[in-house]
């Protein structure tokens, strides 16, 4: 969709970049950036005699890649898919976490990027299957129609729960609300 969803994430203080499918070499370019990190992290660990990270006397700050419409990204380019494997597989120990985003999982969230993404969160969907295929259960398909119902999959079993919901905000007023809570923190 051109980045319009995450558009105004370009303005929270720690956001390194966005990205969108209109630039396929740019995301390829970042995919290779993170490879390489990978690698250097890896480096840093190895040296410290560590297991990961937090081992460390000075790790390297966390990294959080956001994927929105993982099935867009993976259909330009199936390639992509190993690497986002890669990254969920080694990421976590070496302090770089990833948050992919699909409306239809069927095909895309294959079972080894499933075995190594440890939290894994459905919202409401009107195809059972879709629920399966993210959490194991169809109970994602019957919530009801009220927004922020969800359930989550941790490993302990499919549990409900609301997220917060904030009706009439835009992009533009959370972002000023996180801008805000990271001033407070510093």
């Amino acid at each position: 969709k051109g980045g319009s969803t995450f558009a105004a994430a370009a303005l929270l203080p720690h956001t390194v970049g966005v990205l969108t499918d209109l630039d396929g070499a740019a995301s390829d370019r970042a995919l290779a950036t993170l490879r390489a990190e990978l690698q250097r992290r890896e480096a840093l660990v190895a040296a410290g005699g560590g297991r990961d990270i937090s081992d460390l006397a000075d790790p390297p700050a966390r990294l959080v890649v956001v994927v929105d419409e993982l099935r867009a990204l993976v259909e330009d380019s199936p390639d992509r898919l190993a690497d986002l494997v890669r990254l969920a597989t080694q990421g976590r120990s070496l302090g770089i976490h990833l948050i992919l985003a699909t409306q239809r999982p069927s095909g895309v969230v294959n079972a080894q990027l499933r075995a190594n993404v440890n939290l894994r969160l459905c919202l409401r969907v009107l195809d059972p299957s879709d629920s399966t295929e993210v959490i194991g259960v169809a109970d994602a398909a019957t919530l009801p129609q009220d927004p922020g119902g969800a359930v989550v999959e941790t490993g302990a079993g499919p549990q409900r729960f609301q997220v917060a919901w904030l009706p009439g905000s835009g992009a533009q007023e959370l972002v000023a609300v996180a801008k805000g809570a990271a001033q407070r923190l510093r």
